[in-house]
């Protein structure tokens, strides 16, 4: 186990998720570069640590240490107590070649080396240089260097190169990130693991950089490049979401990072079924499926009613006497509802055509549906009900409990499951 002074073990923290998207982003930036170069001893990458991001070799020791600051001081000065908090980092897994790198986000008066004072436990530390010399990358800009990093490493490794596939990359990296800070993050709330032995515990390997960056556009017809499309959106939304409202004391955000956590990880049967339970009268997976409107109504839910559950399922609410809740993105309003339950229908009927959405009614009693009514079973409206032939009584008794599934506004849910 890494032996870490009670300074770095006490600070060391999941990134806020204000500075998380520049602190990856510069990360990625650092270890592509490596990667582009034919760096073969880079092993890992590991985050929050012992500084900010930290590279290691197969054996652990420490290649670089990566302190990133993203303060709008123009002023040396400024960081000076960040400048020495770098300096003095060292473990046992450091050595006399270890490079201590610094990364500011805003242009200096004065961008020199800090010296080492070896008396004082201080080790050199240096203003990490971009691409041409630059000392620095603005948060604005430093989507434009990783797209010249990720360029520059297909160059070097002769593979295709659109802004498509770029595009494609680069959201399975940061993909990649951030299911291992929110598995930090979960180790730390729920296993009890120290901050540092956490974030500690999750490294990012090289080879797993590597394998995102050759990773080929899956074709829009494809079911899991669709539905690797939808996580993205989601996670995306969640992260402004959070990052907007993480100051405001009168949200309360766990339940959304409950629930970025489990889809940043849910397999893709799992992703599928969330896919459709979503807006359950779709017959199939499309990109049309979604969008910033509908992934927002459904956090939305999320967000106004406490107690979501992840555990092994979908998010979801519970309450004893009515059962499971399931927050969903469809709108009832007085033109469309019908169409919506007829659609929903459509995929009861075609029962060997769309067996997931029957799953997902038939697993939960409750989908709560932005809408003004009070609630009412599918089989209140249903135009359907016993018109079914040709079924076993498995299948019978299947649809019997879809169609008692109820679909309850947003206001009644919260008040059901909070009762």
């Amino acid at each position: 186990m890494t032996q870490v002074s009670a300074q770095i073990s006490n600070s060391s923290a999941i990134p806020a998720w204000s500075g998380f998207v520049y602190q990856g982003k510069i990360a990625f930036y650092h270890a592509i570069g490596l990667l582009a170069g034919g760096d073969r001893n880079a092993h890992s990458l590991k985050v929050e640590t012992l500084d900010d991001f930290v590279v290691h070799d197969i054996n652990g020791a420490v290649l670089s240490l990566h302190q990133v600051k993203t303060m709008q001081s123009a002023y040396r000065s400024a960081y000076e107590k960040a400048l020495i908090q770098a300096a003095k980092v060292n473990t046992q897994d450091c050595s006399n070649d270890t490079n201590r790198w610094f990364h500011v986000s805003t242009k200096l008066d004065d961008f020199s080396d800090r010296e080492a004072d070896i008396s004082a436990g201080e080790y050199h530390v240096q203003f990490y240089s971009y691409e041409g010399g630059v000392k620095y990358v603005e948060t604005g800009t430093v989507d434009e260097k990783l797209n010249e990093v990720v360029t520059l490493y297909l160059e070097s490794n002769n593979l295709n190169i659109t802004e498509i596939l770029i595009e494609h990359k680069l959201a399975k990296l940061q993909m990649l990130l951030a299911a291992r800070v929110n598995l930090a993050h979960h180790r730390n709330q729920h296993e009890k693991i120290r901050k540092f032995e956490a974030a500690n515990s999750i490294p990012i390997y090289f080879t797993e950089i590597e394998e995102c960056l050759k990773d080929e556009v899956i074709h829009d017809d494809d079911y899991e490049a669709i539905l690797y499309k939808f996580r993205k959106a989601l996670l995306e939304r969640t992260d402004e979401l959070l990052r907007f409202n993480q100051n405001d004391p009168s949200i309360d955000l766990n339940d959304l990072y409950k629930c970025r956590f489990v889809i940043a990880n849910m397999d893709i049967e799992r992703l599928t079924k969330l896919y459709f339970s979503k807006v359950p009268n779709q017959t199939d997976i499309a990109l049309n499926g979604f969008s910033t409107t509908t992934v927002e109504m459904y956090l939305g839910i999320v967000s106004e009613i406490q107690g979501i559950r992840t555990e092994n399922d979908l998010p979801h609410y519970y309450q004893s006497q009515a059962g499971t809740f399931l927050p969903t993105a469809m709108q009832f309003k007085r033109i469309n509802q019908q169409i919506n339950i007829d659609e929903i229908q459509g995929n009861i009927v075609g029962i060997r055509k769309n067996q997931v959405v029957q799953d997902v009614l038939y697993d939960y009693e409750n989908l709560i549906v932005e809408m003004d009514i009070s609630p009412f079973r599918l089989s209140d409206k249903s135009t359907n009900v016993g018109k079914f032939t040709d079924i076993s009584e498995g299948d019978e008794k299947r649809i019997t409990k879809i169609n008692n599934v109820r679909f309850v506004s947003v206001r009644n849910a919260r008040d059901e499951i909070n009762d």
